[in-house]
C-alpha cells in the first residue's frame, strides 16, 4: 500500500483516485479552493463510485482537503491536470514541496515535467524532487456524478520516463506498482513525443470548424469528423512527429500502432479504419464548441511544442505549421506566439546531444 494525494477532479483524476483506492492505496485527494464548490458530497462523503472496465466499487477516500500542508505530506503527488494548469501547478505547490516528494504527472502531456522542473528550478525547489510522467491518461473515463466515475478503458500500455531520466529505475519500480502495463522510455521527452492528442485532435477539429460551429451538440469527433481525407493529413502531421522521434534516436512508433497496443484502437489495416471501428471512439460525441479543449489546448501547449521541437533541430513540419495557422484564425489568437515552445521546456539554447544530457542529468551541476 502507498500514501498518494491526487490533485485534479476531472474525469481523469476521478478515475485515478478512485481506481488506485480500490486497488488499497491510501488516497488523499487535494481540491484547491476555488474549486471546492464543485465537488461538496466528495468532502462530505469522502467516497467515489466506480464502474465500468476493471475494478467495479466504492472506492473509499482517505481524506479529501484544500489544505495544502495536509495534502502534501505524501510523498507520493499525482497531479491529473490539463496542460494549460501545469505552470500554475507549479507556482502554487512550490512552497509545499521538499526534497522526498516523487511528483507523477498523469499525464505529462507535452513537455509538462520540463515546464514544472523549469519553474521549480528557477525557484529553487528542484533538489532532491524527482518528477515523473506518464504519456497519456491511464483510462477513457467520463464522471457520472459529484462521487462518481465510468471507466470505459484501462490503457493495455503506457509509456513512462523520469525527470532527471536518471532516477527512471526507482521511479519505474514504484509506478508499476500502481499500473503494471507502463513501459520505461528513455526521457521525458520521448514520453512527449508520445502524446496522442496534438496527433489526434486539432486536424478534425481545424477541418470540421463549420459543422462544429453550426451543429455543436451533433457532433462526434471521431466517427464523423474523420473521414479518409481528414485521416490522410492526420497521418502527414504523424510523419512530422515521426521524424522527430527519429532524429532523437527514440523508437518509431506511428499513431495508429500506439493507438492499437493502448486498445483504443483494433488491428486495422489504416488508421481511418483503425478510428472507425473503434468501440471507445465510436461513442465519444462533441466537442460541441471550437473553444474546446481538444483544439485550445492540444493546439498551443502540445502541436506548437512538437513544431518548436522540430525547428530547432531544422525539421520541416509544414502541416503543423498550416494547422496552427488555421487554427490561430479560427480562435483569433497567434499560437505561433504565444503557444508553448521549448523555451518554457528550458532547452531552447541545446543542440540535440546537449539536450539528451540535459534530460539525463537534469539540472545539476
Amino acid at each position: 500500500m502507498a500514501k498518494l494525494t491526487v490533485i485534479g477532479i476531472g474525469h481523469g483524476g476521478f478515475a485515478v483516485a478512485g481506481d488506485l483506492a480500490l486497488a488499497g492505496h491510501e488516497v488523499t485527494i487535494y481540491v484547491a479552493q476555488r474549486y471546492k464548490e464543485r465537488v461538496k458530497d466528495l468532502f462530505h462523503k469522502k467516497t467515489i463510485h466506480v464502474s465500468g472496465e476493471g475494478r467495479n466499487g466504492i472506492a473509499h477516500i482517505h481524506n479529501v482537503t484544500s489544505d495544502p500542508q495536509i495534502a502534501f505530506e505524501n510523498d507520493i503527488i499525482i497531479p491529473v491536470i490539463p496542460a494549460y494548469s501545469q505552470e500554475k501547478f507549479a507556482h502554487e505547490t512550490a512552497p509545499y514541496l521538499r526534497a522526498g516528494h516523487k511528483i507523477f504527472l498523469t499525464p505529462g502531456s507535452t513537455g509538462g515535467t520540463l515546464v514544472i522542473g523549469k519553474i521549480l528550478h528557477e525557484l529553487g525547489k528542484s533538489k532532491d524532487i524527482i518528477l515523473s510522467e506518464l504519456h497519456t491518461l491511464p483510462y477513457a473515463s467520463r464522471k457520472t456524478s459529484e462521487t462518481g466515475v465510468h471507466i470505459i478503458l484501462r490503457c493495455k500500455k503506457l509509456y513512462f520516463a523520469a525527470f532527471p531520466a536518471k532516477y527512471n529505475e526507482e521511479m519505474y519500480n514504484i509506478i508499476k506498482s500502481f499500473y503494471p502495463c507502463v513501459e520505461l522510455r528513455r526521457d521525458v521527452l520521448e514520453t512527449s513525443l508520445n502524446n496522442g492528442n496534438p496527433i489526434s485532435h486539432p486536424v478534425p477539429m481545424v477541418l470540421n470548424a463549420a459543422k462544429i460551429d453550426f451543429f455543436g451538440d451533433e457532433h462526434y469527433h471521431y466517427k464523423e469528423g474523420i473521414s479518409p481525407s481528414v485521416a490522410r493529413v492526420i497521418e502527414k502531421l504523424d510523419s512530422e512527429r515521426k521524424k522527430i522521434c527519429e532524429i532523437f534516436g527514440y523508437e518509431v512508433i506511428s499513431t495508429k500502432e500506439r493507438l492499437y497496443d493502448m486498445g483504443y484502437v483494433p488491428n486495422e489495416e489504416t488508421l481511418y479504419e483503425a478510428y472507425h471501428k473503434s468501440t471507445i471512439f465510436s461513442s465519444i460525441k462533441g466537442p460541441n464548441s471550437l473553444s474546446n479543449r481538444y483544439l485550445t489546448e492540444d493546439t498551443p501547449y502540445s502541436l506548437a511544442v512538437l513544431a518548436s521541437l522540430a525547428h530547432q533541430v531544422d525539421i520541416k513540419t509544414p502541416v503543423m505549421d498550416s494547422i496552427m495557422t488555421i487554427a490561430s484564425a479560427l480562435m483569433d489568437e497567434d499560437y505561433l506566439d504565444t503557444g508553448r515552445t521549448t523555451k518554457e521546456l528550458g532547452i531552447h539554447k541545446m543542440d540535440i546531444d546537449q539536450m539528451k544530457e540535459f534530460l539525463l542529468k537534469g539540472y545539476e551541476k
